[in-house]
């Protein structure tokens, strides 16, 4: 009988502190904070892109010269044979052209997202982000508020770890 008296205030004091517990978990959780990044605007003004594409632009071009000496030359032909012969040779050089600016452009990508997701992880760590989303205007976030827009911080805190600060 005794147990039975007991049992509503221990009840009421497994509520109490079950409520005390809830709002002391309520009060310690840090707010949660969220935000965007411009995934295009990011990449395209990231040092470390524009110092790849410098690097391997010279490829390219040479590759490009060589594709328009051999149109020059093709163009001053008369000889159906060796136009012909040209054009089997533009069509070779035009293809290693594609295949040499398809591989640039995806070791470019490759190796500057590679980096900047180390440093975007790095950067939500230190501004205490939880959720950084990636945005191009035309994916699953079609609108967010400039508030949350951590593009430009981004960018600043990528290029200042790139350049070694």
């Amino acid at each position: 009988m005794k147990k039975l008296k007991l049992l509503p205030v221990i009840n009421l004091i497994l509520l109490i502190a079950g409520l005390v517990y809830v709002v002391v978990m309520l009060n310690s959780t840090e707010k949660k904070q969220y935000g965007y990044i411009d995934n295009i605007t990011l990449f395209s003004e990231f040092n470390m892109v524009q110092d790849l594409q410098q690097m391997k632009l010279p490829a390219l071009k040479n590759q490009q010269k060589k594709l328009d000496s051999i149109y020059q030359l093709m163009q001053q032909q008369t000889d159906p044979k060796t136009i012909q012969e040209f054009k089997q040779k533009m069509y070779v050089e035009n293809n290693a052209f594609q295949k040499l600016s398809t591989d640039v452009k995806q070791q470019i990508n490759s190796q500057a997202w590679e980096r900047l997701n180390t440093y975007l992880e790095e950067f939500g760590k230190q501004k205490n982000v939880h959720l950084i989303f990636g945005i191009q205007g035309n994916g699953n976030i079609m609108y967010a508020d400039d508030a949350y827009d951590f593009t430009n911080e981004a960018i600043q805190y990528a290029n200042t770890k790139y350049e070694g600060n």
